[in-house]
């Protein structure tokens, strides 16, 4: 059992990875936006950290993550040559001191993760039936929402393909339009869950509101991509705002954001 709650702790926190960067693309015609997400505890609404999304619409894009002080808690680069909803991408999470990158060429998905002694676990997974159950990395989930959109808020329950870097294997995931959990008058929500029911069974879904209107992500609400100082994964409430101007943290230099990471 032990074994399967961690299998199943690492799939919804990869689920999370992929959710959390999904506005990546969600104003992919308005390339002049930016997002900034704030990170709340979902129990007592205390604040965690700061999430900037900077280069909305273009090939090259990523995330930086930010502590309270504003300090650097991790860096997400993403490339979309590869397609609109497979994105390849690396993320150093500095406070682990560790790397995770995954990407798709050749019908092949390359996952690796890298810890602080640099041990690396590294597997090249080929994809299948990728026309009826489609592959999904990243932010590419926001392309298969808003792609499917007519259906999802119509009812219908849909599955897709994800590489899950942490346990070197392709997993199903199933998305569902749901009931939002918090008061909203605007929003679509939306929830995240493993495909395999006995998996469901064990874990919480995770909650995406989108404005109904837009078809843009607003709200998250579960388990998130960032760990606290344990290692443990943090349970989240990120709420979301698009800005025409770039967040203060997209003017970071470049070389720092690379020597930290390095020597973190």
């Amino acid at each position: 059992m032990n074994v399967t709650r961690k299998f199943l702790s690492s799939l919804i926190t990869m689920a999370s990875l992929l959710v959390l960067a999904a506005m990546q693309v969600a104003v992919a015609k308005q390339a002049s936006a930016h997002v900034i997400g704030e990170a709340f505890d979902l129990k007592n609404d205390d604040f965690l950290y700061t999430e900037t999304h900077c280069g909305i619409g273009e090939i090259s894009s990523e995330v930086i993550y930010q502590h309270s002080d504003g300090s650097l808690l991790a860096h997400k680069q993403l490339d979309y040559q590869s397609g609109a909803a497979t994105p390849s991408f690396v993320q150093r999470n500095l406070q682990a001191n560790e790397t995770v990158e995954v990407s798709f060429d050749q019908q092949e998905v390359s996952m690796s993760v890298t810890d602080s002694a640099n041990k690396e676990i590294e597997k090249i997974s080929p994809v299948t039936d990728i026309e009826s159950n489609p592959l999904v990395i990243d932010a590419g989930f926001d392309v298969f929402i808003r792609g499917n959109w007519d259906k999802l808020v119509s009812g219908e329950t849909l599955e897709f393909q994800f590489p899950l870097a942490s346990r070197s294997s392709l997993v199903s995931l199933q998305v569902k339009p749901s009931v939002c959990s918090y008061a909203t008058e605007t929003d679509q929500c939306f929830a995240l869950e493993p495909a395999n029911w006995f998996f469901r069974m064990l874990a919480s879904p995770i909650e995406l509101g989108y404005d109904a209107g837009l078809a843009r992500l607003t709200r998250y609400r579960g388990l998130s991509n960032i760990n606290d100082e344990s290692g443990k994964g943090l349970i989240v409430d990120i709420r979301y705002r698009y800005q025409e101007s770039p967040g203060t943290a997209c003017s970071i230099d470049r070389l720092l954001l690379s020597d930290n990471a390095t020597n973190s």
